[in-house]
């Protein structure tokens, strides 16, 4: 499985994320399954947008939200929905490179951990496996009868 930002933007062929004039949608997927979808728009001299959590992957918003944590732009205000595992925010235009730099550095975050546990949970099977073997190995040795 791989793991993928996409961006939707009929004028760019990038993917990174980037805000421009124009209604924007970015999605975060893993494989085909989306994992959160971002939305932004212009707004007066503001940017507005929403950041929504698909299905099954809203357990990632607490991690989102202590990665914005760590150091966002001065302009960035969000306001989070956990119920519905959504995020809104608003950010003044003249931040747009900022935020887009900021925005692209948690995606990329939440990629690794993404990755990170697809990769714990095959070691932890590989794990359970062996065990199991081990224990079905030394049941079998301990009941054969040795002369």
């Amino acid at each position: 499985m791989s793991v993928a930002v996409q961006m939707s933007h009929p004028q760019k062929n990038t993917t990174s994320w980037t805000v421009s004039t124009s209604p924007e949608l970015v999605r975060f997927s893993l494989g085909q399954q989306e994992i959160l979808k971002i939305f932004s728009q212009p707004i007066a001299n503001k940017m507005q947008g929403m950041c929504r959590f698909e299905k099954g992957f809203e357990r990632l918003l607490p991690l989102f939200r202590g990665l914005i944590g760590l150091g966002k732009p001065a302009s960035l205000s969000l306001i989070y929905d956990f119920n519905r595992a959504q995020v809104f925010f608003t950010f003044s235009q003249a931040e747009i490179n900022e935020v887009e730099n900021f925005f692209s550095k948690v995606i990329d975050m939440l990629k690794k951990e993404v990755r990170f546990k697809q990769i714990l949970e095959k070691v932890i099977e590989n794990n359970r496996r062996h065990l199991a073997e081990q224990a079905l190995l030394q049941s079998s040795l301990h009941s054969v009868n040795w002369d």
